[in-house]
């Protein structure tokens, strides 16, 4: 689920461990991850689609709180300019080559004409095709990891192909600057076939399921500790495995409180502590764990005392900047020790998992149009409560699908660009789990 950015935009190892996937009876996919630099930043990968000598990385959205798999097919247009629901508005573009797929130059691709329309964002954006193709995926390791020449490819992977897209984008008669728009998404949410607000097709981790590429449904994210600077944060999704060098304490259990209609992974508010003060959040809401949002979303009421109490609390660290929080400082001054902490109930009673976010993850390199330059704007805001790609770079999130189990870790512990330790590796065969409490 793509979280509208309106507020930002307007404020503005063993890597070998890739090679080991080439295995054909490896049933464990282990997927490269980063956090990139830059405000609209989400959950990504890097990935060449096909055979084709000409064929070119791609980075696509890794997104927990969406189910389907698409790209963009050679020639797609995107659309802008209209603040109205279908209307494709004045303004397009043409979808450049370098992050397009065109499958006639593949010799391992198969193409079926076959419909497809996703809706985001509350209906901001609509993308739509009328193929699908099952080609090679090749996922590569990110230019930040230890060994940057290693690749997994995994044949027969089938992703819709889109053609247009309509973003609800109001625009100023010149129809510059272009807007951003995602260059492909990966949807991880649990398959849920019957209904019809969940997966309409391609799944990718059905996908690979169905095909016996792995032998559970289960899936383990993980980023590493960060870089002494503010950059691109990497990490690592394993489906049908777990490594548990990732992640410190135990793996617990907490309720996955999803509801009928719902897409995604859905977790019980948590208290939030910042700067010694812990804090009870007022809104009556639950919290979506989506890795392709950019940024956090605290459940504090607009309209109560929440939101004041939250700032107050922050020891003047912590300010309100037109409904997005930023810390009182330049980003590169913010404390490497800072975090917020989040204090999540365990499915068992008495169990509690304590998630440390460092507040330099929030710092992504929003800017403020006309504000304070001694003000560093956040991946961080009040209202709602949606646990972004901020908050996976501080945790380990495992789902276990067939058994209903959402647990969560401590993450950030990793060295910084490693990959999988095969030492640590527990490679899961049917009917097995992760150990959790």
């Amino acid at each position: 689920m793509l979280r509208s950015t309106l507020n930002l935009a307007t404020l503005l190892s063993l890597s070998t461990a890739l090679s080991i996937s080439h295995r054909q009876d490896a049933s464990y996919i282990y997927i490269p991850i980063e956090f990139l630099y830059g405000a609209n930043s989400r959950v990504t990968t890097n990935i060449t689609f096909g055979s084709s000598p000409s064929s070119h990385p791609i980075t696509v959205v890794m997104d927990t709180g969406s189910a389907n798999a698409w790209i963009w097919q050679s020639g797609a247009l995107v659309h802008w300019g209209s603040p109205y629901l279908f209307d494709p508005g004045p303004c397009n573009l043409t979808v450049p080559n370098t992050t397009t797929y065109n499958p006639a130059l593949s010799l391992t691709s198969h193409t079926q004409n076959i419909s497809s329309e996703y809706v985001y964002a509350g209906n901001s954006k609509i993308v739509q095709g009328t193929l699908y193709s099952n080609d090679t995926l090749t996922f590569l390791s990110s230019p930040t990891a230890s060994n940057t020449n290693s690749a997994s490819s995994i044949p027969n992977i089938q992703l819709a192909l889109e053609n247009s897209a309509i973003l609800r984008l109001r625009d100023n008669g010149s129809c510059a600057p272009p807007p951003s728009y995602d260059k492909g998404i990966i949807g991880l949410s649990p398959y849920i076939p019957t209904d019809n607000t969940a997966t309409q097709g391609p799944s990718f981790r059905q996908n690979l399921f169905s095909a016996s590429r792995i032998k559970t449904k289960t899936m383990v994210t993980w980023f590493n500790a960060p870089p002494s600077s503010l950059s691109t944060l990497s990490g690592g999704l394993l489906l049908g495995a777990i490594d548990t060098s990732k992640f410190s304490g135990p793996l617990v259990r907490v309720q996955n409180v999803v509801e009928s209609g719902q897409v995604g992974y859905y977790i019980a508010k948590p208290n939030i502590t910042f700067n010694g003060q812990e804090l009870v959040p007022d809104q009556n809401t639950t919290c979506l764990l989506d890795s392709g949002t950019h940024a956090d979303y605290l459940p504090f009421a607009s309209l109560s005392a929440g939101p004041s109490q939250f700032f107050n609390s922050s020891g003047g660290w912590l300010i309100d900047e037109f409904g997005v929080v930023g810390y009182n400082g330049t980003c590169d001054s913010i404390p490497r020790d800072l975090n917020l902490t989040y204090t999540f109930d365990g499915f068992t009673s008495g169990k509690t998992i304590k998630i440390n976010v460092p507040l330099r993850n929030y710092a992504r390199g929003a800017t403020l149009n006309g504000g304070d330059d001694g003000v560093c704007l956040l991946n961080l805001e009040v209202g709602g409560c949606t646990f972004g790609a901020p908050f996976y770079s501080g945790a380990v999130v495992a789902v276990d699908d067939e058994r209903g189990v959402l647990a969560l870790a401590r993450g950030g512990v990793s060295k910084d660009g490693s990959g999988v330790d095969a030492a640590s590796l527990k490679i899961f065969g049917s009917g097995e789990t992760f150990d959790f409490v």
